[in-house]
């Protein structure tokens, strides 16, 4: 006997793959492999080269018989079935006939729980809207069924679905309640279906979930705040009020949230019962009222922060706190109403002056605030009680950003009287006021700079500006004295422009022309000064 001659059985699996992979074989033959395949199950490779040809199998009746077959097989013999599912799943998948892929969906359910494979695949179809009515049935059947599921097939549900039709979003939550405990993962993917514009069924099912739970996790106050404050049913308010009782232990969050919900809730219920658990509150450390002040800076409702300031406005004798509070001020000064600006500014009034800090962020606050009354309001809390030598770069700052007369007046007021000497940065501000013709400052900085003419390169140029176009005789005559400063360059087209200025004062006239004659002149320079004086009245000026 040949030993290299196979038995039938053996030779069975190449038969399968080479007449059912076939699309030339006869029907009859593929019918009659089919039949010897059932008879020779207890070969392994049969089963493996029938999952093989499954998808490669185009004519409908042979693939009918192969599922048919392959569905009834005992799964339970099997080490591995994961060749048989993804078979399975393979064909779904190119399957174009309604009722093969409903009958394979049905198939796929009674092994769901030998693969985790397959719950994640009936997720996915949940929020597939191609579906047939009878494969959505399939999948909601199945979904339906199971006893149990993991977080993660869980949080597919939800994220498939979260922008999904309101029986599908239902249907969602059906399998996030099947999940043993709800992690703070599970949580943040509840979150968008408590937004408004779901269906109030699909908030009101969360929230009674929430509210009837004994005890929730400090991450589930991310999903149940945004509730107290935007959801515009009162039932949905009043479950998300007590979902937040069972959240221990109470965090920052949410003991604002209690005082903002038993000031601002347009329900009395909810007010009155916001207003009862305040009485459970313990009493709060330092630690839990910086952290409060700290969500001044990053709370964008308006009534959050005005509860908030009320209830940090009896410790702001804390460092921290009124630090806190003055660092949200000055970051956003502009977002801040009329009446959280004045609690604000009364809460921080008595330590303008006495903590540098805190003047140095409401000096930095002042050029965000839009309003011009509330910038005047700042600068009154300040002017008298802070050293204008500690706080002169934002004083500046402000000076050269400021539009409003009244205010650069009152700033003005601050630095005119400090020493350019001692404060070189100083130069440039009241150089740049007095070359500005409209500036209400210049017979002031016109006396500061010609005191120190000498000292800074920066004065001389503006001093032959005024010199040069300006008739204003005090103006004049302050800025001549300080070009004649010794040890300051001086020009002899400057002082012949005074010298033939008619409109400047005599003295100022004579002292530009004592100037003149001292200067190395050349004979065009003579020519000129020789013109200027003759045509002057005799006696006006002397030469000599």
């Amino acid at each position: 006997m040949d030993q290299n001659s196979q038995r039938p059985e053996q030779a069975l699996p190449g038969l399968i793959r080479k007449v059912l992979g076939s699309p030339h074989s006869e029907q009859v033959i593929k019918a009659q492999i089919i039949q010897m395949a059932s008879r020779n199950l207890h070969v392994p490779e049969v089963t493996t080269a029938l999952l093989e040809v499954l998808p490669l199998t185009k004519d409908k009746e042979t693939r009918t018989q192969l599922l048919q077959f392959l569905a009834a097989l005992n799964t339970s013999r099997f080490t591995d079935t994961g060749a048989l599912f993804q078979a399975l799943l393979d064909v779904y998948r190119q399957e174009k006939d309604r009722d093969t892929r409903t009958a394979l969906l049905y198939r796929l359910q009674e092994s769901i729980h030998q693969d985790p494979r397959l719950a994640a695949f009936f997720v996915a179809l949940s929020g597939q809207d191609s579906l047939s009515e009878a494969e959505r049935i399939a999948v909601q059947d199945t979904l339906s069924s199971l006893p149990s599921i993991s977080e993660d097939t869980a949080l597919a549900a939800l994220q498939q679905n979260v922008n999904a039709p309101t029986v599908m979003q239902l249907q969602a939550l059906d399998i996030a309640e099947k999940c043993p405990s709800w992690s703070q993962l599970l949580v943040a993917g509840l979150q968008p279906y408590l937004d408004v514009k779901n269906d109030r069924e699909v908030r009101f099912r969360i929230l009674r979930r929430l509210a009837g739970a004994r005890l929730l996790e400090p991450a589930y106050a991310d999903v149940i705040i945004p509730v107290l404050r935007t959801d515009p049913e009162t039932y949905a308010r009043e479950e998300a009020l007590n979902a937040l009782s069972r959240i221990k232990p109470w965090k920052e969050e949410v003991i604002l949230q209690l005082f903002w919900s038993a000031t601002n809730d347009s329900d009395e219920s909810i007010r009155s019962q916001a207003l009862r658990m305040q009485s459970e509150l313990p009493e709060r450390t330092n630690e839990q009222l910086i952290a409060m002040a700290a969500l001044l800076a990053s709370d964008r409702s308006e009534g959050v922060r005005t509860t908030l300031l009320q209830q940090l406005k009896p410790v702001m004798r804390i460092p921290e706190i009124r630090t806190r509070v003055a660092t949200a001020f000055s970051g956003h000064p502009g977002v801040f109403a009329s009446h959280e600006f004045d609690l604000l500014t009364d809460m921080l009034a008595p330590y303008a002056g006495r903590d540098e800090q805190i003047s140095q962020l409401l000096l930095q606050s002042i050029q965000g605030l839009p309003n011009t009354s509330q910038r005047q309001r700042v600068l009154q809390l300040l002017i008298g009680k802070i050293s204008m030598e500690k706080v002169l770069e934002p004083v500046i700052q402000l000076f050269r950003q400021e539009h409003n007369e009244t205010l650069r007046e009152v700033l003005f007021n601050q630095i005119k009287a400090l020493s350019v000497a001692r404060h070189p940065q100083l130069v440039d501000v009241f150089c740049a006021e007095l070359t500005e013709p409209g500036s209400p400052f210049r017979i002031t900085c016109a006396g500061i700079l010609a005191n120190a003419a000498e000292i800074y390169t920066q004065i001389p140029p503006a001093l032959e500006d005024v010199l040069l176009y300006d008739n204003d005789r005090e103006l004049v005559r302050l800025c001549l004295d300080g070009y004649l400063r010794p040890g300051v360059d001086k020009k002899f087209d400057i002082l012949i422009n005074v010298v033939k200025n008619e409109l400047a004062d005599t003295l100022s006239r004579q002292k530009a022309l004592d100037a003149t004659m001292k200067l190395p002149l050349d004979e065009s320079q003579q020519d000129m000064l020789a013109d200027a004086l003759s045509g002057l009245k005799p006696g006006t000026l002397k030469t000599s």
